[in-house]
């Protein structure tokens, strides 16, 4: 379909896909030859993909200059550029100004912090921060990522090097129709400025439009209350697809609780170490190839489970199971659930949160079932799968609805304030 190349091409680009691989690497990517590439994108959106991938470039070069922290030299390699020269004339012919004059013009106030690189992202409002944070919080698992001070921190396996990263959200001027997410990233190597923002933007679902997603829901009399109470719930995404599966499977049929155990455990085993200049992010989770022929069970999982994610391993490191928001989502739903252990509510959860389907809709979640019960819209899965066709395409933004309807509940019928962080054990542990 036009709509779903053109959507895929553009979330490679915007995480620097032609900066890495160029456009033969991205066609290949998306399985098409460069000439029907540049035709579906000249199509959809009068440009084709390297002029999209210029614009983007010029973007991330312009946040860069204006944080004020880098030296222009050092900002035209970690936004994409091959020369100073390419970069000076990018800009030019971008905004109209040079490099310099536009860091004059603006520096952002407070760019640089015991060493980190700063950077505003923005995004549309509203935007709920708290349930956003209280879900994170309640899977961080340790080793690799943590919420404190309503600040969410984590490592980042990158193109070029590993990374650590920071994101919290300040408040919002009255008024105001964007908001501003601050990120502090310490980078092994700066070229991977651009993953690294990408993956940020992708964890809070920053480049949703809130307004149309509530559009498609309100139609719904029973959706209507949730989403006006919770307006601008987005989505919790992922650092990395890969990561993500492996912790869905990790969490299938545990509590919470148990889900993080045994992601801290296999985190301490087989991920790869950091430097110790931060004593609790430690580690990158492992990557594909350090559990392909691991002995999982070591980390207290069932002999099933283990060839389930020794499976999902090699499919990623051997056979090209690609598990992010560039891929072919039909394709990779039908290549997960044909490996072993692997069902719908796990598909699903997948497609949510790694391949950022806002479309996915895991039915027989016993929270969304528990949840639907009590909005009397459906009692079972099924029922359910039947009643929230009407909430497409935002099925994925529905199904956060009803989590948070449990999470409402749990406060409201315990009088007393709900723990940071603790869920009703019905939400999906991952």
């Amino acid at each position: 379909m036009r709509g779903d190349l053109t959507a895929r091409a553009v979330r490679l680009i915007a995480g620097g896909a032609v900066d890495q691989e160029g456009v033969t690497g991205l066609a290949r990517r998306l399985a098409v030859s460069q000439r029907h590439l540049h035709r579906e994108l000249v199509a959809e959106l009068g440009v084709g993909p390297q002029a999209l991938a210029i614009s983007r470039r010029a973007q991330m070069a312009r946040l860069l200059v204006e944080s004020g922290v880098l030296p222009l030299a050092d900002v035209a390699f970690a936004a994409g550029y091959s020369s100073v020269r390419q970069f000076n004339e990018g800009m030019r012919a971008a905004f109209g100004s040079s490099p310099g004059d536009l860091r004059r013009g603006k520096v952002a106030a407070g760019a640089q912090s015991g060493g980190h690189l700063v950077l505003r992202l923005r995004y549309r409002l509203p935007l709920p921060a708290g349930p956003l944070l209280g879900w994170l919080a309640a899977r961080a698992v340790p080793g690799i990522e943590e919420v404190e001070g309503g600040c969410y921190r984590r490592t980042l396996r990158l193109p070029h090097g590993s990374g650590r990263v920071g994101v919290d959200f300040g408040p919002v001027p009255g008024g105001s129709r964007q908001g501003t997410a601050t990120v502090r990233l310490d980078l092994a190597d700066l070229r991977d400025v651009t993953a690294a923002v990408q993956r940020c933007r992708e964890v809070f679902d920053l480049d949703t439009d809130p307004a149309m997603v509530a559009e498609g829901l309100v139609c719904d009399p029973a959706m209507r209350p949730l989403v006006r109470a919770r307006p601008g719930l987005r989505v919790p995404g992922c650092a990395d697809g890969f990561e993500l599966a492996v912790r869905a499977v990790l969490g299938q049929h545990v509590s919470l609780a148990a889900a993080r155990v045994f992601g801290g455990r296999l985190v301490a085993r087989f991920g790869e170490p950091l430097d110790a200049a931060d004593r609790r992010l430690t580690h990158l989770f492992p990557a594909a190839e350090a559990l392909a022929g691991a002995e999982l069970e070591a980390i207290g999982v069932t002999g099933r489970r283990a060839a389930t994610l020794r499976s999902l391993a090699r499919a990623a490191a051997d056979d090209g199971l690609v598990l992010d928001r560039g891929a072919d989502r039909e394709e990779c739903m039908a290549r997960l659930l044909a490996l072993p252990g692997i069902g719908p509510w796990t598909a699903g959860c997948i497609g949510m949160r790694a391949l950022g389907d806002p479309d996915a809709f895991p039915s027989d979640d016993l929270g969304l079932v528990e949840a639907a019960r009590y909005l009397g819209i459906a009692v079972d899965g099924p029922g359910l799968a039947a009643y929230a066709q009407r909430w497409r395409p935002w099925r994925s933004y529905g199904a956060m609805h009803l989590w948070e309807s449990l999470t409402t509940r749990a406060a409201t019928n315990s009088h007393r304030q709900r723990q940071p962080g603790k869920l009703p054990a019905a939400s999906p542990a991952i």
